[in-house]
């Protein structure tokens, strides 16, 4: 959105992305106008390496010098766009016992795959665009593991919230059944999908909450004891 000699002011969560912290000292790379676009087709699923020869005026860097990467394709051009504004009681960090106190009002904003195709872009915090034909969202619950902190996969709980842009998360609608044992804190995740050839097919990333697991009120989180009363 902006640039100066000291400092860039971005955007986030554009498109198909969302917003993240980035580490001080990231790389930000630029594309300018000769980048190039393949007009070849891969099926999903398919890794595909590429390198980048620079050209100066010194001449163009020898294949075999450039750096290789590699890209496995995952049918990111159909995937659904993720949804924007994505908050918790009208936040975008909300307090993380939200669920332990009462139901957690969540809301978004619609985004379009298939007209936002100009060149001014939106970032997460526009308003709604479309909603594109066919989508749908889901709240995606996932368990934390009491022993690493890391999310477990696949998703322990999975609410349809239908085509709206608001849903409001009752702290019943995620049971403790199911969970592991010792289980005190959930990822939740506002997601949008489409129906594509029978199967359905999810947006490329969402942004996630980390909170206290509506059924472990009474948990303390360091040591795992049940207080009494």
């Amino acid at each position: 959105d902006g640039i100066t000699p000291s400092s860039i002011t971005v955007g986030r969560g554009c498109l198909d992305t969302v917003p993240r912290a980035h580490p001080s000292g990231r790389s930000v790379i630029f594309f300018d106008e000769v980048a190039r676009i393949t007009e070849d087709s891969w099926e999903a699923g398919e890794t595909l390496a590429a390198r980048l020869l620079p050209e100066t005026g010194r001449g163009t860097l020898a294949f075999a010098l450039a750096p290789e990467d590699s890209v496995t394709l995952d049918r990111r051009a159909i995937r659904p766009l993720p949804p924007g504004r994505v908050q918790g009681n009208g936040s975008y960090a909300p307090n993380v016992d939200a669920l332990v106190t009462g139901p957690l009002a969540l809301t978004w904003t619609h985004r379009d795959r298939l007209t936002q195709t100009s060149p001014v872009i939106v970032d997460h915090t526009g308003g709604s665009i479309g909603p594109e034909p066919g989508v749908g969202y889901i709240i995606e619950v996932r368990w934390v593991d009491p022993d690493t902190g890391a999310a477990i996969l696949p998703a322990g709980v999975v609410i349809d919230a239908g085509s709206s842009a608001s849903w409001s998360l009752a702290p019943e609608a995620i049971p403790e059944l199911g969970a592991p044992d010792r289980t005190a804190e959930i990822e939740l995740a506002v997601r949008s999908r489409r129906l594509v050839e029978g199967s359905w097919i999810t947006d490329r990333e969402a942004r996630w909450f980390r909170l206290t697991a509506p059924f472990a009120a009474g948990w303390d989180r360091g040591w795992g004891f049940l207080w009494g009363t």
